[in-house]
């Protein structure tokens, strides 16, 4: 049985080509979840904040005299929405970070598929290169024996009987 290394050597660069575009894909999948991660940062960030300045104001009033027990109980209340907004932003950021990390993992996945079609690729192409050389090393020898055997027949021509 004899191997057709070109027909192996373009099936694996066939391969590695696909595995290239997988490795695309998922490393532009990757970046998308990177900034939503850090868009869902930004916004648990803001919500924390706007808690930060809700209180900054609210003791603001406080100091100048001007906060009744009804404004403070809003206050309150208010701060208790704002709580429930960093929460929810909490949970988002949560999220995203764990969507980012399973596309990270999907992204190392592809890149070591595509590292293991190259070796295929590198593999094949070198056994066709030793192929190639041992075929042409056959020739080579069969040249030289063809060779020999003229010599030989003509000197046994030449050769008195």
């Amino acid at each position: 049985m004899s191997i057709d290394w070109k027909l192996l050597v373009d099936v694996r660069e066939r391969q590695k080509t696909v595995a290239m575009g997988v490795v695309a894909r998922d490393r532009a999948d990757a970046e998308q979840s990177q900034a939503q991660l850090q868009q869902a940062e930004s916004w648990q960030q803001q919500q924390v904040q706007n808690k930060v300045q809700h209180w900054q104001a609210t003791r603001g009033a406080l100091s100048g005299g001007q906060c009744s027990v009804a404004e403070f109980r809003h206050a309150g209340a208010w701060s208790g929405a704002l709580d429930a907004q960093i929460a929810q932003a909490g949970q988002a950021a949560a999220q995203a970070a764990r969507a980012h990390t399973e596309r990270e993992q999907v992204l190392e996945q592809s890149r070591r598929q595509l590292r293991a079609a190259s070796g295929e690729l590198e593999k094949a192409r070198q056994m066709q290169q030793r192929a190639r050389t041992e075929r042409l090393h056959v020739q080579e020898l069969r040249l030289e024996n063809v060779n020999e055997e003229s010599a030989a027949q003509a000197w046994a021509m030449r050769r008195p009987a």
